[in-house]
């Protein structure tokens, strides 16, 4: 989100219901079948598709793995020149536009429905949230997701923060998916135990798995990729009825993300 000295004067989000318990916000992983959820494939034919301003493959005839998905070398550079800027922007439209039959939106909404939801609909049962999993509840996802790239070796990185600080609700969750593998990117999302504890650790997950964290409170980052292999991942977040406030911007803002309501 864009913000401004304004957001101090916001009164924040109605959340009926509070913050959300405690156990849903521990960070965990979940686990996904990949022959029934791999969206690798509809990533890989998207880069395709992307053109040489966001990279390409050493055979430009065929889609190889993400992990030797080439990008320029201008985007290992400072962002401030412009193309590299461009280049995200351009990649984050395909994104939101890939709505074709076997595209990424497709493949990301089955995922999101009939995996993330329903085990986090499990926990909120499993913790006294909802009377029981056949209670209805309403969820918002964001869609499209954030698509991210990081090639190396290079000394970018993501800095430390907690999603709090760009105006993210308190009744949200995070989702982050690696689709590369890390003993070859030797690149993962660090993460804080606790709101304000400082002391980050590396999360150990794997293709075929999605991590799931309370990133508005939990800081967290990604170190700078010191391989030639390029890191790509999915992320987004949920936010859960009664403890979201899907109407709430943070007032100075301009919310950059989308969201689907699904109601289970």
């Amino acid at each position: 989100a864009r913000y401004s000295k304004a957001r101090k004067d916001d009164p924040g989000p109605v959340a009926p219901r509070g913050a959300l318990p405690a156990e849903v916000m521990e960070t965990s992983v979940i686990s996904y079948d990949r022959s029934v959820h791999d969206l690798a494939p509809a990533v890989a034919r998207l880069l395709k598709r992307a053109g040489p301003a966001v990279g390409s493959w050493p055979d430009p005839d065929r889609c190889g793995d993400l992990e030797d998905f080439v990008v320029p070398a201008q985007s290992l550079r400072d962002s401030k020149a412009g193309s590299c800027d461009e280049a995200q922007a351009h990649l984050a439209d395909m994104v939101a536009a890939d709505e074709s039959r076997g595209g990424l939106l497709q493949s990301f909404d089955a995922f999101v429905c009939e995996r993330v939801l329903p085990e986090l609909k499990r926990r909120l049962a499993a913790c006294g949230a909802l009377a029981n999993e056949h209670e209805p509840v309403r969820f918002w996802y964001q869609r499209p997701p954030t698509l991210r790239l990081q090639p190396g070796p290079s000394t970018r990185f993501v800095r430390a923060h907690a999603d709090a600080d760009y105006g993210h609700q308190h009744g949200e969750l995070n989702f982050w998916m690696p689709l590369t593998c890390q003993s070859k990117t030797k690149t993962t999302i660090w993460l804080e135990s606790e709101a304000g504890a400082g002391d980050y650790s590396p999360l150990d997950i794997a293709v075929g798995q999605v991590a799931m964290f309370h990133g508005t409170s939990r800081r967290h980052h990604v170190p700078a990729n010191p391989t030639s292999s390029t890191r790509t991942s999915l992320d987004f977040r949920v936010g859960v009825e009664g403890y979201f406030d899907p109407g709430w911007s943070m007032k100075g803002t301009r919310a950059d993300h989308s969201r689907r309501e699904a109601r289970l």
